[in-house]
């Protein structure tokens, strides 16, 4: 997905968003943003999650902060691990188990900063999270049922830490389906996503065996910037792709045609531009399969 209109004011106020996390001086706030703006002023029209790799790249080479959201992601595993439960109850109630699963991992792509028109807070989301469970969902619930009874191999590509608690359950549910899993982390920090150290770790503290493989330092799944064997798996017609969150979109949407029949992306739609491409209101629950 290239660069909308919205996406170059976005961009920036994330920036700032950042720049208020790692530095004290409105002078290196300053600094960091003309630097941005002088990288976006040269790559017009852009992936906008590779636009937005290079505004962490630009804010941690000049704090020598090279995990910004550190805090933010620890606590939002917190509070995630906090409402489990909710997810929990919700799905042993459910009288359609995939269904249910499917809307416990868009809800939990709710769990995200700094994007402009999308309002998510950790103390705050606790009382809404029931409420999102049961949200209108756009997608072809049954078409990624057949997809799952076809497929017994799936490349689960995660996004952000505190929803990675949620994919954990997931993942574990569709093991029990007997189903081979492996999973796609960060190859290191990149905003509030989770890295595969951190899933890895994540997983062991829950007893779960499970394979965590890196995808690569930069926003979303870029074929330019990709790990091999995570390429390789992607590429693989033995493997469903369940792809996780709006960076994995912008990026996946570019080749996206090389995976038809296997790949279905699982979001909240939390800015325009991103809604707008997939046909769906700002702020929609999707699970869409290409």
């Amino acid at each position: 997905m290239r660069m909308a209109s919205n996406c170059y004011p976005c961009i920036l106020d994330r920036a700032k968003f950042e720049c208020d996390l790692v530095f004290s001086s409105e002078e290196e706030k300053k600094a960091a943003i003309e630097e941005l703006l002088d990288y976006m002023a040269g790559h017009k029209g852009g992936v906008s999650a590779l636009v937005g790799t290079e505004r962490e790249n630009i804010i941690k080479k000049r704090s020598g902060n090279f995990d910004p959201y550190r805090n933010l992601k620890a606590e939002s595993n917190r509070v995630a691990k906090d409402l489990l439960p909710i997810a929990e109850d919700f799905y042993e109630k459910a009288d359609d188990k995939i269904a249910a699963l499917i809307r416990i991992a868009a809800a939990a792509n709710s769990m995200e900063f700094g994007v402009k028109g999308h309002d998510f807070d950790n103390s705050t989301f606790s009382g809404v999270f029931r409420d999102t469970l049961s949200e209108n969902l756009h997608g072809d619930i049954d078409e990624l049922k057949r997809r799952l009874g076809s497929f017994g191999k799936i490349l689960y590509l995660t996004d952000n830490c505190g929803e990675a608690v949620f994919d954990l359950f997931v993942i574990d549910k569709l093991g029990k389906m007997e189903k081979q899993v492996v999973v796609g982390s960060k190859s290191g920090p990149v905003l509030n996503d989770i890295t595969r150290e951190e899933l890895s770790a994540m997983a062991k503290m829950k007893r779960m065996e499970i394979k965590v493989i890196a995808t690569g330092n930069v926003v979303g799944t870029s074929l330019e910037h990709i790990e091999p064997e995570a390429r390789a798996l992607l590429f693989d017609p033995a493997w469903l792709i369940l792809s996780k969150g709006m960076g994995n979109f912008e990026t996946i949407s570019e080749y996206e045609e090389m995976l038809l029949g296997r790949l279905t992306y699982i979001m909240r739609a939390k800015c325009e531009p991103v809604a707008n491409v997939i046909g769906v209101p700002k702020g929609t629950l999707v699970a869409k399969s290409i």
